[in-house]
């Protein structure tokens, strides 16, 4: 049996609109999710029909780009919120706020990274690494390797682990004691 307080189809159309209202720009599906499962009283699939409908009925609108389908809150929807928010469960509320920081935060981290590979004339792959922001590269590293396997492994451990990675270098290329 789940527990949590968000059960009805209506009351997850409303958490889905209210996580969206914290989001500064068009998010994907899978932030959404991130977002709005915080309750535990309903899943995947409750939350894929009561998506539908607010799509279906334009209280989001769909953004296509070039990754992936992304998603923000129509007019219509800002005027469900305003007049609607307050019918979710305070403790609800609270969790959809900070899920939603932390989703804005793990978005703005993920677009400082840049990582990719090229396959070399001999066989062996450049697997190309980044931290940069707006303005400024702040770290990049270009490895090579033999196998695409291997970049894929080496691309995933430095989006996990970015910041710890840069630390590291630094403290191994300035000679501080670790």
């Amino acid at each position: 049996m789940r527990h949590g307080f968000i059960r009805e189809t209506q009351e997850i159309k409303y958490l889905v609109l209210y996580c969206l209202s914290f989001m500064p720009f068009a998010v994907g599906e899978s932030d959404i999710l991130d977002m709005v499962l915080i309750d535990d009283a309903f899943g995947y699939f409750e939350f894929s029909e009561a998506f539908a409908q607010l799509i279906e009925t334009r209280h989001v609108a769909v953004v296509d780009t070039v990754k992936e389908k992304e998603y923000i809150l129509t007019a219509k929807g800002y005027d469900i919120i305003r007049d609607m928010a307050g019918d979710l469960p305070l403790s609800v509320r609270d969790k959809a706020e900070k899920a939603a920081l932390r989703v804005v935060m793990k978005i703005r981290r993920d677009a400082t990274l840049r990582v990719g590979h090229t396959e070399n004339e001999d066989g062996t792959f450049t697997v190309q690494l980044k931290i940069c922001d707006k303005k400024t590269e702040h770290l990049g590293i270009d490895l090579m390797v033999v196998s695409g396997r291997q970049c894929a492994i080496i691309e995933d451990n430095f989006k996990k682990n970015a910041e710890g990675i840069y630390r590291q270098l630094l403290l191994l290329l300035s000679g501080a004691k670790m």
